[in-house]
């Protein structure tokens, strides 16, 4: 158990308010910065970032509702692309497993872009609790909204929360 599990696993028993650093991020947040290794060989940082709406998905090949979620991701994706909107699917696969995420990106024909994240750093500085998970961030660089499972596009709720991320 690393540290900061260790920590929150101990004011949760102890039955104390956790600290800021183990509260959940939520709407309103600012979006932590991260810099990944992209499937596609370039890295990635939030700073490249500034100024577009983003909608980060958290996943795995080895998990259900991720591969099942991925084809709507795509549709959000190629719907919004032009509007500002940037999906990027953040693999939480080991560091041997980037030719098995190339593999279900192509079967799946994800046109995205694909950050491969084995250690784990976007889980840390986004606090997740599982996968999938999916964040969605503002222009300003602020989490509009976190989806913890599978992300619905097509729910008003998602729909109104993107509109809010474009600036709409």
């Amino acid at each position: 158990m690393n540290s900061r599990a260790l920590g929150l696993a101990l004011v949760l028993v102890a039955g104390c308010r956790p600290p800021e650093e183990f509260r959940p991020l939520s709407s309103g947040d600012p979006a932590p910065a991260f810099t990944l290794a992209m499937l596609a060989g370039d890295t990635l940082s939030v700073r490249a970032l500034q100024g577009r709406a983003v909608l980060l998905n958290v996943w795995a090949t080895w998990c259900v509702p991720c591969r099942e979620e991925m084809p709507a991701l795509q549709r959000v994706h190629e719907a919004l692309a032009d509007s500002g909107l940037v999906v990027i699917g953040v693999s939480i696969d080991g560091r041997r497993a980037e030719a098995d995420v190339a593999r279900f990106v192509e079967e799946v024909g994800i046109g995205f872009p694909i950050a491969l994240d084995p250690s784990g750093s976007v889980q840390d500085v986004f606090r997740t609790i599982g996968v999938p998970e999916t964040f969605l961030i503002d222009r300003q660089g602020r989490i509009v909204r976190r989806w913890v499972g599978q992300f619905e596009p097509d729910a008003a709720d998602s729909r109104e929360s993107i509109a809010t991320a474009l600036g709409r």
